[in-house]
């Protein structure tokens, strides 16, 4: 079993949510990548975004991913485009059991589209395609990168897939 559990997933899936719980409930310390990103910067990540561009809070992602995951006893809630960036699926992995919430774009578009802290999401003409086509861009990368996938749907009880990470987080 390895030390740790990541969450990956796209937008909205709640990584953060289900992180919580889950770090709880198996006594583990929770880390959200950006909430560390926003507090070493001391900006919102719309503001890095618009201020310091995407390559810009990519590349601290990628260090603070780097730096947490060496950490023990810890579930660390990736930002949803962390996946694109082969070097944080490496250092996930290898220190990591990594979780998958699969999402379907109805929830995600329901619980982002009031959202102004998505800087990918902002400006955007029609949302729910954008959200669709982003979706569609990383669904591989997700599935490929992942040791175990829930599904995650507005009908889906959030304690139970807290239960069923934690069966196969303890039985991996």
């Amino acid at each position: 079993m390895k030390d740790n559990i990541a969450l990956i997933g796209f937008m909205g899936s709640g990584k953060t949510t289900v992180g919580r719980i889950l770090a709880r409930s198996l006594d583990m310390k929770f880390i959200d990548i950006d909430r560390c990103i926003s507090i070493r910067e001391k900006k919102t990540i719309p503001e890095i975004f618009e201020e310091l561009g995407e390559k810009y809070f990519r590349d601290l992602e990628r260090e603070i991913i780097e730096e947490e995951s060496r950490d023990n006893n810890i579930v660390i809630s990736t930002g949803g485009g962390a996946i694109i960036d082969n070097v944080n699926i490496k250092n996930l992995k290898q220190t990591s059991f990594v979780v998958f919430l699969d999402c379907d774009v109805e929830t995600i578009y329901e619980r982002v589209r009031r959202s102004k802290n998505r800087p990918l999401l902002n400006n955007s003409e029609n949302l729910f395609e954008k959200i669709k086509e982003l979706h569609e861009k990383r669904q591989t990368l997700y599935k490929i990168s992942a040791d175990f996938s829930i599904e995650i749907t507005s009908e889906t009880n959030l304690y139970d897939s807290v239960e069923k990470i934690k069966n196969a987080y303890i039985l991996s």
